[in-house]
């Protein structure tokens, strides 16, 4: 089935035009490597402008992550400051003060301490110090200092038990703070405190650091990978810890997709594509391991890929330019391969229809100057070789119809005639009157002034005078009888075409015949031609032998008189006309003459008007 599939669609093809087929074949020839290195140059730079991507994401994911250890070296850096201070080293490692007044002075001195590192350097927000002393229950009773208070407040904090002993420091995490003026936001940082002069008393409180968390989202701000990206940082829990959209903030992410992927990757860092709210989005993700924070970028790909996008546009349209151009430039080629070919076929038909004086005109100097310029020769050759025929072989025929008229001197005939006509008639002679009459009727339609061409009602009177002369020379045997239609008057035939058919009828039919002989003329219109049967019933003959002398296939040197006149006809009225032998229901011949049903010719205008006027 697939074979007669193939086989029918390579049939279908071979049916179309050349001009089309010729421009299929451009089209692909230059649509096909153009697509496919617009498609390969495409996916090259795709996968180029990609790799740039996610490296430039990857950068600046690496970057914060080098801001974010600086900034909690910093906020380390003024823990170990606080915490070195001489006068804060004294008072760690001091004994407990014994009564009131030692509480208030101590609280003081640590308030003192702690507001000088408190004040802001630079545009950047100060950091937030503050200090939780062991063994302190007193300070609760004084309430002039927010920087400094008892352990116990935070004891019960889940990220204060989770503190690690031996760390240089603990990032705590967000904290939340409500106040009158709403929440606000920190990233804690958490130091614990020794006595470092007292070995007997070796931990003795906790220093806490709050930075803003506006100034770790300014950071993430300014390392956005584009306009509509999203960025931030979550815990090994899943929990948004720093975020500029602070709706996000303390949001746990862990049922998004894309989230588990990322916290589930082994690997420290990457990136991958994923569908997030019907919209292609870009997630690249850092780890910070000493953290065991994430920092997530999500951005859609339309925004990442602006030059992708650009780029394929451009190509697009490239594409759809070579395309058109590929079209016209196709278009042209072939109208200027198949254009010649559409004229030279042209001519040909008008050569198959006859007409050999059109020649192809052709100004351009290629392959098809020397066929055409072939082709033209062989037409004028052609055309003179048919002429050479066509008129050698109507100069021979008018050569021998003239030769047989010649023989007679029309004059000297017709007086002698006359002549003969008025013995017989003054010696009461009538037969031969009736005879005399009927020649000089028959040599008279016979010469109609040199014409070729004259009306029937001439040539069938022609044909009845010379019946007329013949009935009187066999007297009883001969009998014979006219039929005309009157829509057969009017037009025109060949001139002696009946008179050799009907003389064949006597010779041959009506003298070999025992008994009374008979010839019988019918002339009749059937459409547009004129049909005039010759009918004897003498002793017959070989009809399809008779017709196949007229068609050239053999014939015996007596019937030049039949063929001459099937020539005649088919040279005057073209192959339609003839004449054609048949078989009659009793014995003899039928023949019959065709010719076309004609009403005007040239050359017999002037007869026309000589038989109105007799």
């Amino acid at each position: 089935m697939l074979t007669l599939r193939k086989l029918s669609g390579l049939l279908t093809f071979n049916r179309v035009s050349l001009k089309y087929r010729l421009l299929l074949y451009f089209l692909l020839l230059v649509i096909l490597p153009t697509s496919i290195i617009s498609v390969t140059v495409y996916n090259e730079s795709y996968q180029t402008i990609t790799q740039n991507m996610n490296a430039s994401v990857q950068k600046n994911l690496a970057m914060m992550e080098t801001v974010l250890v600086k900034k909690f070296d910093e906020m380390n850096g003024v823990a170990n400051s606080i915490y070195l201070n001489p006068d804060m080293l004294d008072m760690l490692s001091a004994d407990r003060p014994s009564d009131q007044v030692g509480f208030v002075n101590e609280l003081a001195s640590f308030n003192k301490i702690l507001d000088i590192y408190a004040q802001p350097e630079g545009p950047a927000k100060p950091f937030m110090p503050k200090l939780y002393m062991l063994d302190r229950p007193e300070y609760v009773q004084y309430n002039f200092s927010r920087n400094v208070s008892t352990i116990s407040e935070i004891e019960k904090e889940t990220w204060y038990a989770a503190l690690p002993p031996k760390a240089r420091y603990s990032i705590v995490g967000l904290q939340a703070e409500t106040s009158a003026g709403g929440a606000s936001y920190t990233i804690k940082l958490a130091k614990r405190l020794f006595g470092l002069k007292n070995m007997t008393i070796p931990y003795v409180g906790l220093l806490t650091i709050d930075a803003d968390i506006n100034d770790f989202n300014s950071m993430l701000v300014q390392l956005k990978p584009s306009a509509n990206s999203s960025i931030f940082i979550v815990d090994s829990r899943a929990d948004v810890i720093v975020s500029p959209d602070m709706g996000l903030l303390g949001t746990n992410l862990g049922k998004e997709t894309y989230i588990s992927k990322l916290i589930n990757e082994p690997d420290a860092a990457g990136s991958f594509d994923e569908r997030i709210g019907g919209q292609s989005e870009l997630i690249s993700f850092r780890r910070i391991a000493s953290l065991d924070w994430t920092v997530v970028s999500v951005s859609p790909l339309s925004d990442l890929n602006g030059k992708l996008v650009s780029f394929r546009r451009a190509m697009y349209v490239v594409l759809a330019l070579c395309m058109v151009l590929a079209f016209a430039i196709a278009l042209l080629l072939s109208n200027n391969i198949t254009k010649p070919i559409r004229k030279f076929i042209k001519t040909m038909s008008y050569a198959q229809e006859g007409n050999f004086d059109i020649q192809v005109q052709y100004r351009r100097k290629d392959e098809f100057t020397y066929l055409f310029s072939q082709y033209n020769t062989m037409i004028m050759q052609i055309k003179e070789l048919i002429n050479k025929l066509y008129v050698s072989e109507v100069k021979k025929k008018e050569a021998e119809l003239k030769a047989l008229q010649s023989q007679i001197n029309p004059h000297f005939l017709y007086n002698t005639l006359d002549s003969i006509n008025w013995i017989a008639l003054r010696h009461e002679v009538p037969d031969i009157s009736h005879m005399v009459t009927s020649l000089s009727d028959f040599f008279r339609y016979s010469l109609s002034k040199g014409r070729s061409i004259i009306p029937i009602e001439d040539e069938l009177r022609q044909v009845e005078s010379y019946l007329s002369i013949h009935k009187f020379r066999f007297k009883d045997k001969l009998d014979y009888a006219l039929r005309i239609e009157p829509e057969v008057y009017g037009h025109l035939t060949v001139k002696l075409v009946l008179q050799p058919l009907v003389e064949n009828s006597i010779v041959h039919g009506i003298e070999k015949r025992h008994g009374k002989g008979y010839v019988e003329i019918c002339a009749r219109r059937i459409g547009d031609r004129i049909e005039i049967e010759i009918a004897d019933n003498g002793g017959g003959g070989d009809a399809d032998a008779l017709n196949a002398m007229l068609a050239g296939e053999g014939g015996a040197n007596d019937s030049f008189g039949t063929i001459n006149v099937d020539q005649r006809l088919k040279q005057v009225f073209g192959e339609k006309a003839g004449i054609r032998y048949g078989k009659r229901d009793g014995p003899g011949m039928l023949v019959t003459v065709t010719m076309p049903a004609v009403t005007t010719w040239e050359e017999n205008e002037d007869a026309q008007d000589d038989h109105r006027r007799r």
